[in-house]
């Protein structure tokens, strides 16, 4: 047996890589240019450097168009519509939408969001036949598809994913919108509503889907799934010139709670939802997204203020 491993070692060591039946590797993702790159992947993770054994920093998802600022050793340096910048697999973005010429992604045509945390694609109009192509997670925009052959069938609608692929995803998953307009901006209610959603998902940090999530990810995506922008961090939440400070005794549901060992060291964010309650994600006693009260002596020692988005 020892001898027959080893002449098979040889024979494939002789044969030349591009014969026929030997598989292949698949080739390495082109660097795209410095431009705009959309995201292919359901989440990827950003790191510092250009190495994915360097610190998380914070993930782009589905769909995002993003910049593309330098590219090396099989990474980009991207900056999502958030404005913040970090390292990327070049294997989770592509650069078809980085033609100037071109549309960016699920910005013209018929384009539906998805509404649940997360929306299986599958490559058929059916949950069964074979396993989702990807997932999409909440607010991702897609383009429909009007390819041939590929035509809404009863509960299900047809995507036309960024990766060129055409997928299938149930109608109950998305909403229709206009992508030239603006994204409305949602209430109070539905702002807690949003994040209640969110309840029980791990702690993740650097997170910012269903699949785990950080206390800044966790705001930023309901803030983004109800028409506002944030900053990505919560330091940089609490000092957004575009959000109101508000006393403890005016506190409404909806507002930004901060934390830290004082107002310069913001660590911490969460929303608050009323009755002296507020949602975070948060390692604390447990590592997932879970309500809290304010009143618990651990969150008033490092309470350093609120903010109300505008």
């Amino acid at each position: 047996m020892r001898l027959a491993r080893l002449l098979a070692a040889l024979v494939l060591a002789l044969v030349p890589a591009s014969s026929p039946g030997l598989a292949q590797a698949p080739p390495a993702a082109a660097a795209p240019a410095a431009g705009e790159a959309v995201v292919v992947v359901t989440v990827e993770n950003m790191y510092s450097a250009a190495d994915d054994s360097r610190d998380v920093v914070s993930q782009a998802t589905l769909g995002q168009v993003v910049e593309v600022l330098d590219s090396r050793d099989g990474f980009a340096r991207i900056r999502t519509p958030d404005r913040y910048e970090g390292w990327i697999p070049l294997t989770a973005i592509s650069s078809e939408y980085a033609d100037e010429a071109a549309p960016r992604y699920a910005r013209a045509g018929s384009v539906v969001e998805v509404t649940s945390l997360m929306a299986n694609v599958y490559r058929e109009a059916d949950v069964t036949t074979a396993r989702p192509l990807l997932q999409a997670p909440l607010a991702t925009r897609l383009e429909v598809s009007t390819s041939p052959g590929t035509a809404a069938q009863d509960r299900w609608l047809a995507v036309h994913l960024p990766s060129g692929q055409t997928g299938f995803v149930q109608k109950g998953d998305v909403k229709a919108v206009d992508p030239a307009a603006p994204r409305r901006r949602g209430t109070a209610r539905e702002i807690v509503a949003t994040a209640r959603r969110f309840l029980g998902v791990p702690y993740l940090w650097g997170g910012m889907t269903a699949r785990g999530i950080d206390c800044s990810g966790l705001a930023s995506r309901v803030y983004h799934a109800n028409g506002v922008t944030l900053p990505r961090d919560a330091d940089l939440q609490f000092e957004d010139p575009n959000a109101v400070p508000v006393a403890r005794s005016a506190l409404q549901p909806g507002d930004l709670l901060f934390f830290g060992r004082d107002a310069k060291h913001i660590s911490h964010v969460a929303l608050y939802t009323g009755a002296g309650w507020f949602i975070n994600a948060t390692t604390y006693e447990t590592p997932m997204v879970r309500m809290d009260r304010l009143a618990n002596p651990h969150w008033t020692t490092i309470y350093q203020g609120a903010r109300r988005p505008r």
